[in-house]
């Protein structure tokens, strides 16, 4: 009997090294990391995040007439305000805008229309992506509410070392992906490294896990002001 009560603190011991495992260690392929609108990785619990007022659908719509932007970014960074920026790996940093005035087809008009992608995926699963020469705009509806789009800018190198490859299934092939991200069987290695958890699948404000191994993190953002400017 004094054997069995000399066990029990060890197990419970045990139980408490597995559990702490599981939080911080190594997650499983479909673990993957999500900046966050609030603290970034701070926790799990759901954080939500209050939208900007913004102008008028048709006061938008003439600023974007008549304002002289260089390129998408400009666009997008001059024109709506600017929600939360992800960090990742090497200070590397992806912008997040938000609009509630315009439908993702809408805003793909607008960029397409001006600025020519490299390539353009469908719209599948409230999200489409534009690849220009150096970075990727994802536009995909906030899970928050469906009438807010996220406008995500992120420059190849961004994807290239933060995203998970499944992000992308459904809207590029996998030979585009290695083609623009310069990479060899991008897809393969990715998937590999995201079994460490260093992996980000895309912008959400509900959907993130504790980075204690490293990863993405999110800041809020307040007004825009991007990367590229011109008007």
């Amino acid at each position: 009997m004094r054997k069995n009560i000399a066990i029990i603190p060890l197990f419970l011991s045990a139980l408490l090294v597995l559990s702490s495992c599981a939080q911080g260690g190594l997650l499983s392929e479909s673990d993957e990391f999500f900046g966050d609108a609030g603290s970034g990785m701070s926790g799990t619990q759901s954080n939500t995040y209050t939208f900007p007022d913004e102008p008028t659908k048709e006061t938008l719509q003439q600023e974007i007439k008549d304002g002289s932007f260089q390129d998408p970014q400009g666009l997008l960074s001059n024109v709506f305000p600017l929600i939360d920026t992800v960090r990742g790996q090497n200070n590397q940093e992806a912008r997040i805008y938000v609009t509630q005035q315009f439908t993702i087809e809408e805003l793909s008009n607008i960029l397409t229309e001006r600025f020519k992608p490299d390539r353009e995926s469908d719209l599948v699963d409230g999200k489409k992506a534009l690849i220009y020469s150096n970075y990727f705009i994802t536009l995909q509806q906030s899970e928050q509410n469906q009438d807010a789009i996220l406008m995500e800018i992120a420059s190849n190198r961004f994807v290239r070392d933060n995203y998970s490859p499944n992000f992308f299934n459904g809207l590029f092939a996998l030979w585009i992906l290695d083609e623009v991200l310069d990479v060899d069987d991008w897809h393969k290695k990715r998937k590999r490294e995201c079994l460490t958890g260093n992996c980000y699948g895309g912008y959400s404000s509900s959907k993130y896990r504790p980075g204690s191994t490293g990863g993405i993190r999110g800041s809020s953002g307040t007004r825009g002001g991007g990367p590229s400017t011109g008007k």
